[in-house]
């Protein structure tokens, strides 16, 4: 695995670079282990790429390594506040973790405290009604920008009243410190509102997680970054992992990564 990783270096520098080139990137992380101790699995994926890392703490740190402060694209992502640090970027508020927050908040509210998050869940649903009539023709560019505009302004108007409710409050807190976060996807077409693809990344590493656990030592936590980040970049671009790792483990020198099929 050592070796494998030591001649992925160039095709993973590939996948960083692709990653910090795409024009929307979205971050997800979860808990991990290194030689027994608390670690993060980080990851970032791009429209042609994904990158992981693994890293002892839960910082803004490995963002900032790869993407760098100044990154100014579209940071889809689940609220987690130190990617608050990345002022040159255009947040996606993560809709169905916002959406989670509404049902939570249904399911164990009572009486008037039932109003808030209801109205909040009808809102954040409007964006995506409007979403879906984009690529059936029944909205334009504008017209997008003119509800995302007015879903803002509604959101504004519900997170004004002090709520006694205190899970209320604190929901009404985080929307109203993030108003101009939640209908990008609207205002650029094509965005994702979810922060899906990192939990699709996600997902993979947590069976391996359960399987063994963790790494043994941070050398082994760095081959799987870059293995990992090399495989599941090849998957993105529909060729085939395995086949790449072998031909590059053959080759007397290193091979590029196989080009992001362009869709016509």
């Amino acid at each position: 695995m050592l070796r494998t990783a030591k001649r992925l270096k160039s095709a993973h520098e590939e996948v960083r670079n692709a990653v910090r080139g795409s024009p929307q990137v979205v971050g997800d992380e979860t808990g991990w282990r290194v030689n027994g101790r608390l670690a993060w699995l980080h990851v970032f994926v791009g429209l042609t790429a994904t990158a992981y890392e693994i890293d002892p703490t839960r910082s803004v740190e490995p963002a900032e390594r790869l993407l760098g402060r100044n990154w100014s694209g579209i940071f889809g992502h689940d609220g987690w506040s130190v990617y608050d640090k990345f002022t040159a970027v255009t947040h996606q508020q993560c809709f169905a973790h916002l959406l989670r927050r509404c049902k939570s908040l249904i399911e164990s509210g009572i009486g008037g405290a039932l109003a808030f998050p209801r109205a909040v869940k009808s809102v954040l649903l409007k964006g995506f009604e409007y979403r879906n009539r984009f690529p059936a023709g029944k909205m334009t560019d504008h017209g997008l920008k003119v509800m995302a505009g007015r879903l803002t302004m509604r959101i504004r108007d519900l997170v004004r009243p002090i709520n006694t409710h205190v899970a209320n409050e604190r929901f009404a807190k985080f929307l109203k410190n993030h108003l101009d976060d939640l209908f990008t996807f609207l205002r650029h077409p094509g965005a994702d509102a979810t922060n899906w693809r990192g939990e699709q990344a996600i997902r993979p590493a947590v069976v391996n997680r359960k399987v063994w656990g963790g790494n043994r030592s941070e050398a082994d936590a760095n081959a799987q970054s870059i293995i990992m980040s090399v495989m599941r970049t090849c998957m993105q671009r529909m060729a085939e992992p395995f086949a790449f790792l072998q031909s590059q483990l053959t080759s007397p020198t290193a091979l590029p990564l196989p080009l992001p099929i362009t869709v016509r």
